[in-house]
């Protein structure tokens, strides 16, 4: 939950001011020497030295995506190996599972504005599209496109801090709706039909992912003491990046943390059903896929194989979990009853849509914000 990447339009251009601030000269007053280390970015090199910190953010996350794409590779040709496959897939499904992803979209479009007050419908979709193909590209992406849409939301005239809190309140949301879904399954597992046991853990786990961010929001909401100590942790780690920070950092995040509560305070039953509705509908485009491959196994275990391949996308090593979602959604639907080939395709068929498609909407929805924002 919510820096933009390196060759970007906007990366040597200054952030217009938050309506309602006082403006900034953009130089020195007259007779005040100029101070060049305002002009140092997180992105420069120290001077006199070689940049390791530069280097080492930058090749390990590389080197660890490599060995974990070599190590996955034999799931990931698994799973492309079935493109020939693909000519038995029903094709009236692929229209129903791009209606339902677009659905989906749109509640996570819906979720920020609920959060952000008076964020436009324009302003949410490009800087979630954009955002979302950015962190499916780059390895860590999940930090990367959320520092971008951080940086695209202050652009289009939103309050940095009142974005940087509600893109974390709405990133918890949806983290803890996903943990929340197997808890739906355990009454069935436990007083129906059994459930295999790597799924029966993969839903008691999901259930204690989501009592820990349940505490976890309820601390963040309620103690102004931990609001501040991540405020004196995000500018130490600032100062070493050689960042801006300001004094009133604490004062400010805790400030605009009640305003985003104050927010959802009022909308939270919206709130939390377009979190579900984003997860639901696409579940639903998953049941689509294997629907589309002939394929009908017993919905409460598809949904714990769901849960289990959104959890392993969440790994920041791969680009969208890229590899450890196509291994863990063949293996579960597998465990789900469905057979390794019809797995495989239907595998592919959701990722089509849910993943490379959205990762092709990213620079349409760019050249859309550089107009009207520019």
């Amino acid at each position: 939950m919510a820096a933009v990447s390196g060759g970007g339009p906007e990366a040597d251009e200054p952030l217009p001011s938050v309506p309602g601030e006082p403006r900034h000269p953009s130089g020195p007053a007259a007779g005040e020497p100029s101070d060049d280390s305002a002009e140092l970015s997180a992105g420069d090199v120290v001077p006199g030295g070689f940049g390791w910190a530069r280097v080492a953010g930058r090749v390990v996350p590389l080197a660890a995506t490599g060995v974990a794409l070599y190590l996955l590779m034999p799931q990931l040709l698994a799973v492309f190996s079935a493109f020939p496959r693909l000519r038995a897939f029903q094709p009236l499904w692929y229209p129903a599972m791009v209606l339902l992803e677009a659905a989906s979209f749109a509640c996570v479009w819906q979720l920020q504005r609920i959060a952000i007050s008076g964020l436009s419908w324009p302003l949410s979709v490009t800087s979630q599209l954009v955002s979302n193909s950015i962190s499916r590209i780059v390895p860590g992406g999940i930090a990367v496109g959320g520092a971008v849409q951080f940086r695209m939301l202050n652009r289009g005239g939103c309050d940095p801090a009142a974005a940087g809190f509600a893109l974390t309140a709405t990133s918890m949301v949806t983290t803890g709706v996903v943990f929340g879904l197997p808890l739906v399954v355990l009454p069935v597992i436990a007083f129906g039909q059994p459930a295999p046991t790597g799924l029966t853990a993969i839903a008691t786990t999901g259930g204690l992912a989501f009592a820990l961010l349940v505490v976890v929001g309820v601390v963040l909401s309620r103690s102004d003491a931990t609001v501040r100590l991540l405020a004196r942790a995000v500018a130490w780690l600032a100062r070493l990046t050689r960042r801006a920070v300001p004094a009133d950092l604490p004062a400010v995040l805790v400030a605009r943390r009640r305003d985003v509560i104050r927010s959802l305070g009022r909308r939270w039953p919206a709130a939390v059903l377009t979190a579900a509705g984003k997860w639901g509908l696409d579940y639903l485009a998953l049941l689509a896929a294997l629907a589309g491959a002939g394929q009908h196994p017993r919905v409460s275990l598809v949904l714990l194989a769901y849960v289990a391949a959104n959890v392993l996308a969440m790994i920041p090593i791969t680009p969208g979990g890229l590899g450890f979602v196509e291994a863990g959604l063949t293996g579960t639907l597998a465990l789900a009853g469905v057979p390794a080939a019809a797995a495989a395709v239907s595998t592919l068929a959701y990722r089509l849509v849910s993943f490379w498609l959205p990762l092709a909407a990213g620079a349409p929805a760019w050249v859309a914000y550089r107009v009207r924002y520019r």
